[in-house]
């Protein structure tokens, strides 16, 4: 099966894991299959017990961008 948008390969892959890590260090980041819905971005937030959002799962990479920078700028303002 061909590699499109939706199915980044293995290199885009983890270029973008790489660069999410960077900009969201409290987070770790996978790409997991998800049923018949194909493969999912998920950001887990490293430490369970600090406040803020926990886990986000999209299949929107930009989403997910924005929903951790709104995150990120929530707990600078607290």
């Amino acid at each position: 099966m061909p590699v499109t948008a939706d199915q980044p390969n293995g290199t885009a892959v983890e270029r973008h894991l790489t660069r999410l890590t960077v900009a969201y260090p409290a987070f770790q980041f996978s790409r997991e299959p998800f049923g018949r819905k194909g493969a999912r971005w998920v950001a887990e937030r490293r430490d369970r017990a600090a406040s803020g959002l926990r886990v986000v799962i999209t299949d929107d990479l930009m989403e997910l961008h924005a929903v951790l920078a709104r995150d990120k700028d929530r707990c600078r303002a607290r």
